[in-house]
């Protein structure tokens, strides 16, 4: 299944709104499963193809029973409603990773560790390769002690 990648997306206090720019779709060949805090809608024989707009867990929850996929010429407009009204930040659920941990008996470059787990995660193959050689590198004990001369 192809996933579709031409979308945007816009809202208002009480729904979400997601245009899929897709020409050549057929009202009765979409399958949609909506969900509390998902949606999955498949846009079968498109063409010759199938493609797919799904979100595995949205930014809140949503109204499943209301929510709705319309065709209207080149575009499929996907409406989500939401179940509080409200302003979302993003169309996915994001945990807010920079958010401090206040355990105090942590250890204070877990913190840091963390968040270099996160960028190397989520960074281009530069950053990894960075990031990579860094953690290399202080094991070794290559790199010279960056407080060195301020003690």
């Amino acid at each position: 299944m192809l996933h579709s990648a031409s979308f945007s997306w816009d809202q208002d206090n009480d729904k979400v709104k997601i245009y899929v720019s897709l020409e050549g779709v057929d009202q009765e060949k979409i399958q949609t499963e909506f969900k509390p805090m998902s949606f999955d809608v498949k846009f079968h024989d498109v063409q010759g193809k199938n493609y797919r707009c799904a979100i595995p867990k949205v930014n809140k929850e949503i109204e499943p029973e209301k929510c709705k996929v319309i065709v209207r010429g080149t575009r499929v407009i996907i409406t989500l409603f939401k179940a509080s009204k409200g302003n979302w930040s993003d169309l996915q659920f994001k945990e807010d990773k920079l958010k401090p941990n206040l355990n105090k008996e942590r250890d204070p470059m877990a913190g840091i560790m963390d968040l270099m787990k996160i960028m190397y995660g989520e960074g281009d193959e530069e950053m990894k390769r960075t990031i990579g050689k860094a953690w290399t590198d202080a094991r070794s004990g290559k790199t010279a002690d960056p407080l060195e001369g301020y003690r």
